[in-house]
């Protein structure tokens, strides 16, 4: 017989990145990490004022060793059927190969320890693929052809979602590294969440 699982708890930081809260004052670095990753439009077909974009979670993400700013991450649009996206934004003048997962993956074990939800969702397109650790392997839900205009070109929009019990099963089996030891993620970080 085995024991109750542990609870998930929500760490903000990984080996080589940090999640500080965002606040309003970070509204003009977020614009410019749009402007230069080209990104034009997250969700076009979402009409202005129906509340999906509200914020849930909004962080800036920096370096643990140096404190740069790397780029901003946030969950939004909560769903009544315990639904929420994620979104990671990075400068990809300053993001280096894999941070991007790290965020990623801060930012969906924050929501699953957070917020009362069965499944996460996200949107990239190619063009994000190899910062946010994305192979052929990873297994996507759909993808809307031509969806998004930046960069010059069209490109697909391509959805991923992890539901609750698969990201259990992926923390306590292959999510090993990702923290700082001895850190897990079924225990409580070191120190409350900052704010700034």
């Amino acid at each position: 017989m085995t024991g109750p699982k542990k609870l998930i708890f929500p760490h903000t930081a990984s080996r080589r990145v940090v999640l500080h809260p965002a606040s309003g004052t970070d509204q003009a670095g977020f614009a410019q990490i749009f402007v230069r990753t080209g990104v034009e439009s997250v969700r076009p077909a979402v009409r202005p004022g129906r509340g999906t974009m509200r914020a849930h979670a909004a962080f800036h993400i920096s370096t643990t060793a140096t404190n740069e700013r790397l780029g901003f991450a946030g969950l939004h649009a909560l769903d009544p059927a315990g639904h929420v996206r994620c979104a990671v934004y990075l400068d990809p003048q300053r993001a280096r190969l894999g941070v991007g997962s790290e965020a990623i993956l801060l930012m969906i074990n924050y929501a699953f320890a957070t917020l009362n939800v069965d499944r996460v969702i996200g949107q990239t397109t190619e063009a994000s693929f190899a910062s946010f650790g994305i192979t052929g392997g990873d297994k996507e839900i759909g993808a809307l052809r031509d969806h998004m205009y930046f960069r010059g070109r069209l490109w697909d929009l391509h959805n991923f979602e992890i539901e609750r019990p698969k990201w259990e099963e992926y923390i306590d089996r292959n999510a090993t590294g990702v923290l700082p030891p001895p850190l897990s993620w079924r225990a409580a970080p070191p120190r409350p969440l900052e704010v700034s």
